[in-house]
């Protein structure tokens, strides 16, 4: 037998016989383990997840949900096909044995795998202080059960909602607070709302959109403290510049972080930028997938060293690929092509990258 039916047996084997595991529920784990199926692959695949749900759509977290249009239980991602997976669904991750090829769960148990694919994402930042933190009516917003206890927050028609920093979710959720007509303050450390994602030009024009719908719109400031009552309610925050807000209900959008923790001591290079995986460690994949992708490497095994945009189609056709026409799009009253997957955009930037490094070479030869 030569090496090629040998390397094909062996292919063919894995697909049928081979073990996956997912970490992580939600949008890239979901699109992962629904490649792996059309890609051919039927063997056994898991997926592992910290939240006791399937994995779910967050934008209409911060949207639709707060303004009582959908509830949070309605936000399901749809499923393109028939994964026939193990859910191993309100157990995180908590360690990680390449050399026994397990990944270990909270509860204690251990999944082998044969590959693995980390998707483990993001959580929100906290707010530092834990003892503030524990206030009743302090929030933060990104899981489905975070979004149902601000929406009955909301509900509950508060004297004053506080949103302490002024990104796109702090910014959303003020925004729906003026469309229901709730009072709302909002601090920004940097000059204007959305400066660091859009820039100081756009971040000008949120500011006065911003303030034009109502909002009390404080940049340039911080919160130093958070105060309760003796029920243990919130009911003001300090500021840097010596004023207080009175608020019932605080919302913490201070950002997210990296789930890799449960990384640590397997060998992979994960911290704040989250983690990397050399082409030379066999048996692990790394995708991330949020509003973006960093891919990121050093000169031994590198694919590339952009940020990546995936956003994800909602007309239901997630995951189909549609024939492109000349002068397609929505300006001529055609749906736009699907984008490509995670991988495949990576594999897109792979040859600019290296054309451009052999560009430099030619011209320093030169």
């Amino acid at each position: 037998m030569t090496l090629s039916a040998t390397l094909a047996e062996l292919v063919r084997d894995f697909r049928a016989n081979g073990r996956i595991v997912i970490v992580g529920a939600s949008l890239a784990g979901l699109r992962g383990a629904e490649a792996l199926r059309a890609g051919g692959f039927s063997g056994s695949l898991t997926i592992i997840g910290d939240e006791p749900y399937e994995p779910y759509d967050r934008p209409p977290l911060s949207k639709q949900v707060l303004k009582g249009w959908v509830p949070a239980d309605h936000t399901l991602l749809p499923r393109a096909r028939e994964l026939d997976a193990r859910w191993r669904l309100g157990v995180a991750a908590t360690g990680l044995d390449r050399a026994a090829k397990q990944v270990h769960l909270a509860n204690g148990e251990q999944v082998p795998y044969d590959r693995l694919l980390i998707a483990t994402g993001t959580r929100a930042r906290q707010w530092p202080n834990p003892a503030e933190a524990a206030l009743e009516g302090v929030l933060s917003l990104r899981t489905r059960d975070d979004a149902a206890r601000l929406q009955q927050a909301l509900a509950a028609r508060p004297s004053r909602v506080l949103v302490i920093g002024g990104g796109f979710i702090g910014s959303e959720v003020a925004s729906v607070c003026r469309e229901l007509d709730i009072p709302v303050t909002l601090t920004e450390r940097g000059p204007a709302p959305l400066v660091g994602a859009l820039g100081g030009v756009i971040g000008e024009i949120a500011a006065e959109m911003q303030r034009d719908h109502g909002v009390d719109l404080r940049c340039g400031v911080s919160v130093s403290s958070l105060e309760g009552d003796a029920a243990g309610h919130v009911r003001r925050a300090r500021l840097s510049d010596g004023t207080t807000v009175e608020a019932d209900v605080v919302l913490a959008a201070l950002g997210s972080i990296r789930n890799v923790e449960w990384l640590q001591g397997s060998g992979l290079a994960a911290g704040f930028w989250g983690g990397r995986v050399r082409r030379r460690r066999p048996g692990v994949r790394h995708q991330r997938r949020g509003d973006r992708q960093r891919l990121r490497g050093g000169r031994r095994g590198a694919r590339a060293t952009r940020v990546v945009r995936v956003p994800v189609p909602r007309d239901g056709a997630l995951g189909q690929r549609r024939p492109r026409r000349r002068g397609g799009g929505p300006q001529h009253g055609q749906p736009r092509t699907a984008l490509p997957s995670a991988s495949a955009a990576a594999r897109l930037l792979v040859r600019p990258v290296r054309r451009q490094h052999q560009v430099r070479r030619r011209a320093a030869v030169r």
